[in-house]
């Protein structure tokens, strides 16, 4: 009886050690299918031409930008050399990432002389099977050390950014992204009204971006954005016009290269999105590059 007894309890230990090991093997399989069903690297960077991206930084990796806007390519081109003798803005940016889905990030432009910080947070990610898109949010706020207003309390030089980032990677080439925008500004100037519909500046503007990259080559795409913006104060006839930018990406080891032409001068989303004033068809479009490096720690 003690043999048996031995046996059946020598047994039983060996199912439940074989047990766990098959549980362990089970739950490494799932984890192994479920890292290989996330859809990766729907766009190469943070940020495409105006529109960010749904991408973040990595994990304790510090990434350096710079974004450049020349002069327009035909109003000022005959004796700029396509505006490229001025530079209508510059943004330099360092971005780090605090978790592979949540970046934080500090820039500083030539307009307004603006000073932003940022954050993104990546909180639904694609995968293969299942969730067709990825969604993150990204807010900032900026500051313009500059008196550029009647009122100049310091709390009315601020300005702030909420957006939904709503991507999808269709395929190895294409990539797509819409982006839903709120842009609040402290102090707008209601003493100018519009000419023809009678509308004032508003402090809050809702705006849809567009965003696009489609592969070309291995290391080159085509790139592109649009903001529309829903303001009845913001159109043409008064002088507004959504911002475009179209461009190539091209891809360098640890550089990602974007040559670009786009009518904002405006580079974070506190100024383009507001304060678009030139038009296409008017020339005033503007060469432009955003070149971006990688440092690991």
């Amino acid at each position: 009886m003690n043999k048996v007894i031995l046996i059946v309890l020598s047994f039983l230990s060996f199912a439940l050690s074989a047990q766990d090991d098959l549980m362990n093997m089970l739950e490494d399989e799932v984890s192994n299918e479920t890292s290989k069903e996330k859809i990766s690297a729907t766009f190469k960077g943070i940020r495409l031409i105006n529109a960010n991206t749904i991408e973040t930084t990595k994990k304790k990796t510090l990434e350096f930008r710079i974004t450049h806007r020349f002069g327009d390519v035909e109003v000022e081109g005959e004796h700029t050399l396509i505006g490229l003798d001025n530079a209508s803005n510059i943004r330099f940016s360092f971005d780090y990432g605090l978790t592979d889905k949540i970046s934080i990030g500090i820039g500083r432009s030539k307009v307004a002389e603006h000073i932003d910080g940022n954050i993104k947070f990546r909180f639904l990610e694609q995968k293969s099977k299942g969730l067709p898109i990825s969604v993150a949010y990204f807010g900032n706020a900026a500051i313009s050390p500059v008196a550029n207003v009647p009122e100049d309390d310091l709390v009315n030089r601020w300005s702030f950014t909420h957006q939904l980032i709503i991507a999808s990677k269709l395929n190895r080439s294409i990539s797509l992204e819409i982006l839903p925008t709120l842009v609040h500004r402290n102090y707008v100037d209601q003493t100018i009204i519009h000419p023809d519909n009678g509308s004032v500046d508003e402090n809050d503007i809702i705006a849809l971006g567009f965003a696009g990259r489609f592969k070309i080559t291995k290391r080159m795409a085509f790139v592109l954005d649009y903001f529309l913006s829903f303001s009845e104060y913001r159109d043409s006839r008064n002088g507004f016009y959504d911002a475009l930018g179209i461009g190539i990406e091209i891809e360098t080891g640890g550089h990602v290269f974007h040559i670009n032409v786009t009518n904002s001068v405006g580079i974070i989303e506190n100024d383009f999105i507001p304060s678009t004033r030139s038009a296409w068809d008017k020339g005033q479009y503007k060469l432009g590059f955003n070149i971006s490096r990688v440092f690991s720690f």
